[in-house]
């Protein structure tokens, strides 16, 4: 089973149970500041899971979430929670054939979850009108969180070499951000960026691995 059909067959159920554990924290609450403050009237956000908070508070502001996932289950709840049955669907943003651009397209809390996170950064682009903003976050290759983590992977490993069974988890998705940045100037884009720490308050720094970045696009 490659990367993308284990996602599709575990993620429904991860999802919908992990959803109100994230809660509307300070780091959600300013996610919807950077979204809002254009004040757009339509947006698109990739991996919607349930909607809930990030489309709900969008949706409270009197704009329109569209969107997509992977997670039928995540979807079919999202469509209900934005009152929204037809720009809400299932699949891979990458499957997308309309030709409406957004005022704001946008990946939150899930770009760790997708393989190849430039293919759909790129479609994100696409999908943006001229002047409009790209907004995602992305887990910070460099951090020591991502040391940490690549540790436990090769524990894991470790494991299952010797026999010993271990849970399956989630990979994990990191980027660099100078190749990034390299990436948003190269596809015409300005950016501003926040760390994670920046935006909680928290003084573990070591494990707020988090960069929201926000994208206008110039062209």
């Amino acid at each position: 089973m490659d990367e993308t059909q284990y996602y599709k067959s575990v993620y429904n159920k991860f999802w919908v149970n992990q959803t109100k554990k994230y809660g509307y924290a300070p780091y959600e609450k300013k996610l919807v500041e950077i979204i809002s403050q254009s004040s757009p009237e339509r947006v698109f956000e990739v991996g919607i899971g349930t909607g809930w908070p990030i489309g709900t508070a969008l949706k409270e502001k009197g704009i329109r979430v569209d969107g997509c996932d992977i997670a039928e289950s995540a979807v079919a709840l999202a469509q209900r929670e934005l009152d929204n049955e037809d720009g809400i669907w299932t699949g891979d943003i990458r499957e997308y054939k309309g030709d409406f651009v957004y005022d704001v397209t946008y990946c939150v809390r899930a770009s760790w979850c997708i393989p190849g996170f430039y293919q759909t950064l790129k479609k994100m682009i696409d999908m943006t009108k001229p002047g409009g903003y790209v907004v995602f976050d992305v887990m910070d290759k460099n951090s020591f969180y991502c040391i940490k983590s690549r540790c436990v992977q090769v524990k894991e490993k470790y494991y299952k070499f010797l026999g010993i069974h271990v849970d399956q988890r989630y990979g994990t998705h990191y980027m660099l951000l100078s190749e990034l940045k390299h990436f948003l100037r190269k596809n015409g884009l300005r950016y501003a960026f926040w760390r994670e720490w920046e935006i909680t308050g928290r003084q573990d720094r070591k494990n707020a691995p988090k960069v929201v970045f926000c994208c206008r696009k110039e062209r």
